[in-house]
């Protein structure tokens, strides 16, 4: 009988393959995902700041522009009640005066009937110019 033994206590023992290293490895790659993703909310926290910044800045500036524009709208206004009455007054004359007739004719202006429960009067739908 051999009274050698098959092993050594000088030499070590195969070892099997280790898993700390594919776990290192997993938790280091887990690590830089949940980095990245942290980053690009931060990221996304800053844009959305920044456009809201924008947006109230627009409102801001949306709303001063409505005010410098309301007396312009209330000429506008004023403008279209007097085009109004001057084109009623035309077509009022056109039943009875020659050159007002013509000038009806000419710009083919007529009157439009104000829209069923409608109190207001429309104004007169101005015709195409004719070349």
């Amino acid at each position: 009988m051999n009274t050698d033994a098959d092993y050594s206590y000088a030499e070590p023992a195969p070892s099997s393959p280790s898993l700390h290293l594919p776990f290192a490895l997993l938790s280091v790659a887990l690590a830089l995902v949940m980095i990245s993703q942290t980053m690009g909310v931060f990221n996304q926290k800053t844009a959305l700041k920044e456009g809201q910044e924008q947006l109230i800045d627009s409102v801001a500036k949306h709303a001063d522009a409505v005010t410098k524009r309301e007396p312009l709208v209330g000429q506008s206004r004023e403008l279209k009640k007097k085009l109004n009455e001057m084109i009623m007054d035309i077509l009022t004359l056109a039943k009875n005066d020659e050159d007002a007739k013509a000038i009806v004719e000419k710009y083919h202006i007529q009157q439009n009937l104000p829209a069923s429960g409608s109190g207001e009067t429309s104004a007169p739908a101005p015709a195409p110019k004719q070349p």
